[in-house]
């Protein structure tokens, strides 16, 4: 029998329990890649708060810059203007793709895909209609949600949604075992796509298209482009420019160096109209944002769009100190290596596990695809990665599940994450696969 702690009724007791918990862990502390329990238990935290603590728990010039921060100034609204606030936006500029040099700052990912698609309501005026991608997901908002369609459970009371947003399909190339059958998954969805258009949705009536160009909570899959597969947000940018579409790319949980580079579309070479960014922007703090080009930013005018916290002081500069840190001290680099090292293990241990190139002796019990520190495990059902979670919770190991069907675990552990202690949770993990 489970003995709940007096920390947890009390839980039960005061909180909603509509936010569920993966695991019912009393954490009272976190340092770098480790939780530590109520009952003094020391965690690997594999998960970093879903892809956010991109520098660890409580990096100590993180946290110095809060402190600093708040002994200045906590909060303002929109009532005057300060210098965290313009300093990040500028610093944004600097890193986001292409020449999208404007930024709006809200506190979260929803409300920067509410914001973004505000902003194409805007500039799209009688365009009505929306392009989203089944199993994508794009937050809980009510306008968010309308969107998200990578669970159905996500949307299950509230319909009505937002009228006129049409779902078209993802490409998994995972699914196809060559590079020819690749290609060729790549063209069909291409061709779905267009005859949408042909005929369901005309082309002039859609102010926008949504799409994370690496699925998140869908099941970390990679949008076709790479390892010579026909690039499909190429494609897309395309499409958009011939109909005067904007292009949206979602990286909330790809962006801010997670998958080696700044965002994933780098890895694509393609530039969409809107950025969204959440997540890691920050480093554990409240703080979301959509930029775009100015020219396209000043379409808004004052009180179009608002927000009483976003913004926020203190976590503006503990995003500026993070960035500034993921570049110094080549954070990428380590991510990229780390990636590899996951891969590597996998593959030594389960041999045709890693499906990032095409191979017709792909392993039927575990399946590794991903980019950067966004690796997905793919099993065969949910049941599994249950058991799997259970064993390397028992061991002092957190992970998370993902995937429609419940059936991936991901690895989203922090971006400074040692080869040591990487190591120590890909032992358990096999450890729990083999039993």
């Amino acid at each position: 029998m489970v003995i709940m702690s007096e920390t947890l009724k009390r839980d039960a007791e005061y909180l909603s329990p509509a936010l569920g918990r993966a695991f019912d862990l009393v954490a009272v502390k976190g340092e770098g890649s480790f939780l530590y329990g109520e009952d003094g238990k020391k965690y690997l935290d594999l998960t970093s708060g879903i892809a956010v603590n991109q520098l660890g728990h409580c990096h100590p010039e993180v946290v110095e810059a809060i402190a600093k921060q708040a002994a200045s100034c906590i909060h303002t609204s929109c009532v005057v203007h300060y210098p965290a606030n313009i300093d990040l936006a500028e610093k944004i500029a600097s890193i986001t793709p292409g020449d999208l040099n404007n930024t709006f700052f809200c506190n979260s990912g929803a409300e920067a895909v509410d914001g973004s698609i505000k902003f194409a309501k805007k500039l799209k005026p009688g365009r009505t209609n929306f392009i989203a991608f089944k199993g994508a997901f794009h937050g809980r908002s009510l306008g968010a949600t309308a969107f998200t369609s990578s669970k159905s459970a996500y949307r299950k009371f509230y319909d009505p949604l937002i009228p006129g947003i049409h779902h078209l399909s993802f490409p998994n190339i995972y699914e196809a075992k060559t590079q020819e059958a690749r290609d060729k998954l790549v063209e069909h969805h291409e061709k779905i796509f267009l005859s949408y258009f042909d005929t369901v949705v005309h082309p002039e009536s859609v102010a926008a298209i949504i799409i994370e160009p690496m699925q998140g909570e869908g099941g970390y899959i990679p949008a076709p482009g790479l390892d010579g597969s026909k690039n499909y947000l190429q494609f897309l940018r395309d499409f958009c420019d011939k109909h005067e579409i904007l292009l949206i790319f979602d990286e909330v949980q790809s962006g801010i160096a997670r998958t080696g580079k700044w965002f994933a579309s780098n890895h694509y070479g393609v530039v969409p109209d809107v950025q969204l960014m959440a997540k890691g922007l920050s480093g554990g703090l409240p703080l979301g944002a959509f930029s775009s080009r100015k020219e396209l930013m000043y379409e808004m005018p004052p009180g179009s769009h608002g927000t009483t916290f976003g913004g926020n002081p203190i976590s503006c500069r503990a995003a500026l100190k993070l960035l500034e840190i993921i570049e110094r001290d080549n954070v990428m680099d380590n991510v990229n290596a780390r990636s590899e090292q996951v891969f590597k293990f996998f593959e030594s241990k389960f041999p045709g596990s890693d499906s990032r190139k095409p191979r017709e002796d792909l392993n039927d019990k575990i399946k590794v695809r991903g980019l950067g520190l966004m690796i997905a495990l793919v099993f065969p059902d949910a049941e599994t990665v249950t058991k799997v979670k259970n064993y390397a919770y028992d061991k002092g190991v957190l992970l998370l599940g993902c995937g429609t069907y419940g059936n991936i675990i991901r690895l989203a552990p922090d971006l400074t994450i040692t080869a040591e202690n990487l190591q120590q949770g890909l032992d358990i993990i096999a450890e729990a696969i083999a039993k």
